[in-house]
C-alpha cells in the first residue's frame, strides 16, 4: 500500500500566481433546467481539490464541463490562462487525464495495453511502442504496485486493480491536471484510501469528487461544495467541514473534531433519522 504524508499548508493553496484552472460564472442547462448555476473558482498548480455535494448536486456535470465532455451553456473554463475550447483536442488531452467512477471496458487488452493508451495523446493509434516507452509503462505500473499484473487481461482485474491501472495510464500520460469523478465509490475501504493516496503522491494538480467526506478531508488542500447546482463553500477543510454546512447541505447531524493521525477535520455522524425524522 502506498503511504504518503498528508499535511495541509497555506502555501499549497496559494493563488498568488496565475491559477492552472479557473472556472468563471459557469452555467449548464438540460431541457431549460439549470443544473449548474454561476460556478466560479480557481485552482493553483499542484493543489489537490475535493469536490463534494449530495447526489444530484451537479458534481459530475461540472467535471464533464472541465474535461470537455459537455459544453457550458454560458461562462468559461480556463486552463493555464486559455479557454479550454481554444485548445486542439489532442493538445488538451496531453494536459488533462481523467479517471472515472466506472472503469471503461477494454476488451481483449492487457494491463500493459491499457496503460499504454496514456501515450496516445503524444503519438497516434498506429504508433509502435518503443523500448523507452515500454520502460515508462513498466515504471508506472511499478509505481502503482501492478507490475506483476502487466500481462493480465484488464477485464479480469478487481475494481481496485482497474483503478490503479488507470492511474498508471495517467502517469504515463504525464498530465498537468488529473480529474477524478468518484473513482472509489465501488471499492473496499482499503482501496478507497490507496487510490487517493496514489493520486496525491503524483505531485500534480488534482480535482476529484468524493462521496466519503472524511477521506476528502484527509486528502485535500481545498474543498468545493455543490448544493442544487450552486457552489456554496470553497476553502480549506477546516473552513468548509462545519456542523452547520453538513446539516444544511447533507441534512445530517454531526460532530467535527481533529483526525488523530493527520491535520484535518474528522466527522462523527449521529444516527436515528428513521425514528426521529430529519429535524
Amino acid at each position: 500500500m502506498v503511504r504518503v504524508s498528508i499535511v495541509h499548508t497555506a502555501a499549497s493553496t496559494s493563488l498568488d500566481s496565475a491559477p492552472i484552472l479557473s472556472v468563471e460564472q459557469l452555467y449548464w442547462h438540460a431541457n431549460e433546467k439549470a443544473i449548474l448555476q454561476d460556478i466560479s473558482f480557481a485552482m493553483a498548480e499542484g493543489e489537490f481539490v475535493g469536490l463534494l455535494g449530495p447526489n444530484g448536486a451537479g458534481k459530475s456535470t461540472l467535471l464533464r464541463c472541465i474535461y470537455r465532455f459537455l459544453s457550458p451553456s454560458s461562462g468559461n473554463v480556463f486552463f493555464q490562462g486559455k479557454n479550454i475550447w481554444q485548445y486542439r483536442q489532442k493538445d488538451y488531452a496531453k494536459a488533462l487525464a481523467v479517471v472515472l467512477q466506472e472503469s471503461p471496458a477494454h476488451f481483449n487488452l492487457s494491463v500493459t495495453d491499457v496503460v499504454g493508451l496514456g501515450l496516445l495523446p503524444k503519438s497516434s493509434v498506429w504508433h509502435r511502442t518503443s523500448k523507452e516507452e515500454i520502460i515508462q509503462i513498466n515504471a508506472a505500473l511499478e509505481q502503482v504496485a501492478m507490475l506483476d499484473k502487466r500481462e493480465q487481461a484488464f477485464e479480469q482485474l478487481s475494481g481496485g486493480e482497474k483503478q490503479r491501472a488507470l492511474i498508471a495510464r495517467a502517469i504515463v500520460q504525464q498530465p498537468k491536471l488529473l480529474v477524478m469523478d468518484e473513482p472509489t465509490s465501488h471499492l473496499d475501504v482499503k482501496y478507497q484510501i490507496q487510490i487517493m493516496e496514489l493520486a496525491k503522491s503524483l505531485g500534480i494538480t488534482v480535482l476529484a469528487s468524493f462521496h466519503d467526506l472524511n477521506l476528502a478531508s484527509a486528502m485535500c488542500d481545498n474543498l468545493l461544495v455543490l448544493d442544487n447546482g450552486q457552489l456554496v463553500e470553497n476553502g480549506a477543510p477546516y473552513k468548509v467541514l462545519t456542523t452547520d454546512m453538513l446539516s444544511s447541505v447533507f441534512d445530517v447531524c454531526t460532530e467535527v473534531n481533529r483526525h488523530p493521525q493527520v491535520d484535518a477535520p474528522h466527522i462523527t455522524y449521529y444516527y436515528g433519522y428513521q425514528e426521529n425524522g430529519h429535524d
